[in-house]
């Protein structure tokens, strides 16, 4: 059976294009490795969740077993157990396995912290080129690529250092477009259900993509006029659950069956499993009449939600319904990643929803111009799909990787029909041509040129000057002085725990990770409680050292809610007795405390 997407013929002038695509990539990752010298020299990481995914790998080389996934050191003694899949461990595992005996174990790991990121970018570059060959020239291939990298949120996710699971998703998205774009609908829709299995299995963050890509699945059915409308549905739905089956026991085991809102659970699989039920039987007995076929849709929907609604009740709210009032309010309220677009600065929600807009237009061009029913019928479902992953964008800002990743293919094949048409127009009207080719692939760009050419002209500012850090915090050179102490439980913000974790020893209360949602609540209640509370937190939590990052927003979150708390006193110079300030690593700018007795 014939897919209603499928690709066009290109003829010799898609030959070649993998070398294209590699001479793309190559451009891109020395410029990427060139803006992130100093990072890798200073080994900084750009987000915790980074040096913790390194930590997780390094306890898997160290012994811990395959399906165990807490991590130890903290809140310990008990730990806390991730919702991180080892799916995305196996590639810097097997890097690091690969380079140790060479290099050493701490060059094997910078090596393979730049690396594997930078492979994850050729592999998304390959993918974009290989959907885009399906239909265009090699020539339209490397813009699409290029419109890729314009992607700054998904550029972000592949640059080196940047070794958690986001790039990932960006892959796994990327492999079940190209299955949409197969010319068999049941070869596409096993390619399609095994690639969304993998991404829920990185993430559940995946679970909105997914349902827009089955929605559009379902779509087609009810559009195609075929014997088996629904055959590519069922293959994806299939593939899914047996998929995430699959990957939950290869990688969970049998150990931990209980429901968790934040990961693929027996629970999930079982709501996956009535889709997959109801999906095959539309695809065995197809409804002659689109109402019917649109009532057995709605079915299935309605009775997989209502499952959903009854059986996981504890997950309505989220994955982070389980934390504190006051740890949303003061740490998950302020992350940027999960905040949506209205929240963010102006130029940081152009960035954020920009390209997937500007894709969602060009795809309701390029179906408006389209020369065939195919085709047509492509660009119908791209721009579905991309009016899909801009909705979760706008939402949540983590997801504009993904949606800009998709909605560099019709960017760029828009981009590629103006060039061309603005070959023969006058040098001024060229020009303009080219400044909204830019601002289409760099939609913050006109907001900051105005900023820097209004800067010179702003009335100065009333008041005093604002204070400016004396630096960012060395949390190497700070996890150094912490390796040479006895290992000991430390009483850090939330945000810098990892960076002790990767660097020394030492234990933490907590990190920035929500399945540690009580020790999250100790460390936050006693920065912003009193210093009697706080010294009753530590004493509980065996605490003997305090260490404070005074250059970050988390503290000066502390200070504003509560002005006379203990995080405020201590920024302030006002130590409890039972507290003494060391000097363990003044080059590094952290501040250290000593517990008394």
């Amino acid at each position: 059976m014939k897919s209603v997407g499928a690709p066009q013929s290109t003829g010799p002038a898609a030959a070649g294009w993998p070398l294209r695509v590699f001479a793309v990539w190559l451009v891109v990752a020395v410029l990427l490795v060139i803006v992130s010298l100093d990072a890798i020299a200073a080994g900084r990481f750009s987000d915790p969740d980074d040096a913790l995914r390194l930590v997780q790998v390094r306890d898997w080389l160290g012994g811990q077993s395959w399906f165990d996934v807490r991590q130890y050191r903290i809140a310990a003694p008990e730990g806390v157990l991730m919702h991180w899949s080892r799916l995305v461990d196996v590639p810097l595992a097997a890097m690091i396995v690969l380079l140790r005996p060479i290099l050493g174990t701490a060059q094997a790991e910078m090596i393979t912290m730049i690396a594997v990121p930078l492979l994850t970018l050729l592999i998304t570059l390959l993918l974009a080129g290989r959907l885009t060959v399906k239909f265009f020239n090699g020539e339209t291939v490397v813009l699409v690529c290029l419109v890729t990298c314009f992607g700054l949120q998904l550029l972000f996710q592949m640059t080196p250092l940047r070794i958690d699971h986001h790039g990932w998703q960006v892959v796994m998205a990327l492999v079940a477009m190209n299955g949409m774009a197969a010319r068999d609908a049941v070869r596409g829709g096993l390619v399609i259900g095994a690639a969304l299995a993998v991404l829920l299995a990185i993430s559940i963050e995946g679970l909105p993509i997914t349902a827009v890509i089955l929605g559009v699945l379902a779509l087609r059915g009810l559009i195609d006029r075929g014997p088996r409308p629904f055959a590519g549905f069922a293959a994806a739905t299939a593939a899914l659950v047996l998929g995430s089956g699959a990957i939950f026991l290869g990688t969970r085991g049998t150990g931990d069956l209980i429901t968790h809102c934040d990961q693929i659970s027996p629970v999930h699989l079982a709501l996956l499993a009535i889709i997959a039920l109801g999906s095959a039987g539309l695809a065995l007995k197809p409804p002659q009449r689109w109402p019917v076929a649109l009532g057995a849709l709605a079915a299935i929907g309605g009775v997989t939600l209502a499952s959903a609604w009854l059986s996981i009740p504890q997950c309505r709210g989220g994955a982070f319904s389980m934390l504190d009032p006051l740890v949303y309010k003061l740490w998950y309220a302020h992350v940027t990643e999960g905040l949506p677009v209205w929240e963010l600065p102006l130029p940081m929600g152009l960035e954020t929803v920009g390209l997937p807009l500007v894709g969602l237009i060009a795809s309701a061009l390029l179906w408006r111009d389209a020369g065939s029913a195919a085709e047509k019928a492509w660009w119908r479902d791209h721009a579905l799909v991309v009016a899909g992953t801009l909705v979760i964008a706008t939402l949540f800002q983590r997801s504009s990787a993904t949606a800009s990743g998709i909605a560099a293919l019709s960017t760029g094949v828009l981009i590629m029909r103006w060039l061309i048409a603005l070959r023969a127009r006058k040098p001024l009207r060229r020009t303009a041509g080219y400044l909204v080719i830019l601002t289409m692939v760099l939609p913050p760009a006109p907001l900051l040129a105005w900023t820097l050419l209004s800067a010179p002209f702003a009335p100065a500012a009333k008041g005093p000057e604002p204070e400016v850090p004396a630096g960012r915090c060395d949390f190497a050179k700070a996890a150094r002085a912490l390796g040479t102490l006895p290992a000991t439980d430390v009483l850090t913000p939330l945000d810098i725990g990892t960076f002790i974790l990767v660097g020394s020893h030492q234990r933490v209360v907590a990190t920035d990770h929500h399945r540690g949602a009580a020790a999250m609540n100790d460390v936050v209640s006693a920065f912003v409680g009193t210093a009697d509370e706080a010294h009753a937190i530590i004493g509980r939590r065996h605490v003997t050292l305090i260490a404070v990052c005074p250059h970050v927003g988390e503290p000066a979150t502390y200070r504003r809610y509560a002005p006379h708390g203990f995080m405020a006193q201590l920024l302030d110079g006002q130590t409890p007795g039972w507290l003494e300030k060391i000097d363990l690593a003044p080059e590094s700018r952290l501040l250290f405390w000593k517990v008394r007795g």
